[in-house]
């Protein structure tokens, strides 16, 4: 006999017969929680919804069957969640609140139901970003889930409350998503107090790692709005402290390269730190030996990272190394040689023929790094870069610069012919607000002028100015995999239903940046996601048959 019928049968001279069926949803919830078959949730369902028919209004009881059958039914709609199922839940979760409002409250339990409010409209909020249509009033949404956390954590004061860091994160996460300036300074206050919660116990462990990746994403969104270098200072710093509580393996490769990235930011911003730049290049040699190659997307990644790295060093450096530009231009090149089946990728190309060509001119030419070389390169990435991309322009007028260089050094009539070519079809897809459409236009004149010159024998020949447009390819952060940590541990805490948030503010979604599809990421990178579970609470059922086993889940970086 299995051990849901034989609640039935010991409980079945209970003159209330809704407590039968209430605990016997207990039962059925407590084997799902263990199994994670479908079969015992529909019994929870089932048993539940059967129990709270019962339960009346007026019934005493009823508050908790509102909750236990609200969480049931959130449970069975996850990933098929439906405008109507969605509404059902509210509604039970909005009515126990009501019941409750002046009965004493049973430890939590008030909370808990705030909590869960709070994920139920934040995951309509999600799901409203990707299909609005059919999960409208996002922006009621994500409100409603702020307006239920807080109400949650006005509920948790102590400092001593295990779920506080809970709540914490669970408001700035939202917090983030409204992505305004006020938003994401009181995301990051309530983020330092949840790392302040979290460091001193070994078992928080893993609520630190959540805490510590949701304020890196607070900082590097807030910076967008203050601009102030503190932010990025922020950032790094609890980035530093994320890669510090990861393991070895692969774990370390997302963390590593959110890393990198930041330390990269920051030296952008305030050029002439050489130790966050020397640490970023050793982030990255360990990212990229960690990547080895098995996945090719992860390894292209990994090289680009660490080009972008050691040119940036080569950059700010002086005395110029140029070791870091040999090795930046050799890393460029294997992600060329490993980009996927669709053909080079023009950005790569063109920052490769960039920085060949800035090696040519502050050095000399090398084997594998000659201005025929970036020659190559540039053309490369004109036969897949599509003339209406501002890119184009740029590799254009980097292909017609180094044709005029190299007529600026011998003469060659045939290099300044295809330099005019190229400044020719410059100017011709040039919009006239194009910041660059008049030194575009006095180039190609200049050009002209030589070409008259030169066939005229005059011996006064003018050299050509040329304007060379850096192109260095910008990469977000890694995904697709994570820190072992935090894509697979569960952490006992108290009372919760496992359901997932999205960290990232609607301006910053993962994309893969480097691509066709992100060349407009020309600026330096603000991007930082990951992905962190919410909280969806249960509370203690009023049986003495057990406490609802709370389990904190979170879910690998999205793809």
């Amino acid at each position: 006999m299995s051990s849901i019928l034989k609640f039935l049968r010991n409980l079945g001279d209970t003159k209330d017969p809704s407590d039968a069926l209430f605990a016997a949803g207990v039962e059925a919830w407590k084997k799902y929680e263990e199994t994670r078959e479908s079969l015992y949730l529909a019994q929870a369902v089932r048993n539940h919804q059967a129990a709270l028919d019962i339960r009346v209004p007026d019934h005493p009881r009823r508050p908790e069957s509102l909750l236990h059958t609200a969480m049931a039914l959130w449970a069975q709609c996850q990933g098929a969640v439906t405008k109507e199922s969605s509404s059902t839940v509210i509604a039970y979760y909005d009515e126990a609140l009501l019941l409750l409002l002046h009965k004493p409250d049973k430890p939590g339990r008030r909370a808990t139901i705030y909590t869960n409010l709070g994920m139920v409209y934040f995951t309509l909020f999600s799901l409203g970003e990707e299909d609005p249509e059919a999960f409208p009033a996002t922006g009621s949404n994500i409100d409603k889930a702020i307006e239920n956390y807080q109400s949650a954590l006005r509920l948790r004061p102590a400092k001593s409350d295990p779920d506080l860091p809970i709540s914490l994160i669970n408001l700035s996460i939202a917090l983030i998503q409204k992505d305004s300036e006020d938003d994401l300074m009181n995301a990051i206050i309530n983020l330092r107090e949840a790392v302040e919660l979290c460091t001193p116990k070994p078992t928080n462990r893993h609520l630190l790692l959540l805490s510590l990746n949701n304020l890196a994403q607070a900082y590097d969104s807030h910076y967008n709005y203050s601009e102030d270098i503190s932010d990025v200072v922020g950032k790094v710093d609890a980035l530093r402290r994320v890669l510090d509580l990861t393991g070895e393996g692969m774990g370390r490769l997302v963390p590593l390269e959110m890393l990198m990235n930041a330390l990269w930011m920051l030296c952008e911003i305030e050029p002439g730190r050489s130790k966050d730049l020397d640490e970023a290049v050793l982030r990255g040699r360990e990212a990229l030996k960690l990547s080895d190659g098995s996945n090719n997307i992860i390894h292209v990644k990994a090289l680009i990272f660490l080009a972008n790295v050691l040119y940036a060093r080569y950059v700010q450096t002086s005395p110029k190394n140029v070791t870091d530009l040999d090795e930046a231009i050799q890393y460029c090149r294997d992600a060329i040689d490993r980009d996927p089946q669709d053909g080079p990728d023009p950005i790569l190309c063109g920052g490769l023929a960039s920085t060949m060509y800035i090696r040519c001119q502050e050095f000399e030419e090398v084997e594998g790094a000659t201005l025929e070389d970036a020659i190559s390169y540039n053309q490369k990435a004109l036969r897949t870069c599509p003339k209406d991309d501002p890119l184009y322009l740029k590799i254009q007028n980097n292909l017609g610069s180094i044709y005029l260089t190299q007529f600026n050094k011998s003469g060659a009539e045939g290099d300044l012919v295809k330099g005019i070519q190229a400044y020719e079809d410059v100017v011709s897809h040039c919009p006239d607000d194009n910041h660059g459409f008049t030194r575009y236009q006095e180039t190609l004149k200049d050009a002209k002028r030589a070409l008259q010159y030169n066939r005229e024998g005059r011996t006064d020949k003018p050299s050509v100015l040329t304007w060379h447009q850096p192109i260095q390819p910008r990469l977000g952060v890694l995904v697709g995999i994570g820190p072992s940590e935090a894509a697979s541990d569960e952490t006992a805490s108290t009372k919760s239903l496992s359901g997932s948030h999205r960290l990232g503010s609607r301006r910053s979604r993962s994309r893969r940046l480097g691509s066709r599809r992100s060349r407009s990421s020309a600026g330096s990178v603000r991007s930082l996601e990951s992905h962190v579970s919410a909280c969806h609470q249960s509370t203690r059922p009023s049986t003495a048959a057990s406490m609802l086993r709370s389990i904190l889940r979170s879910s690998s970086l999205p793809a």
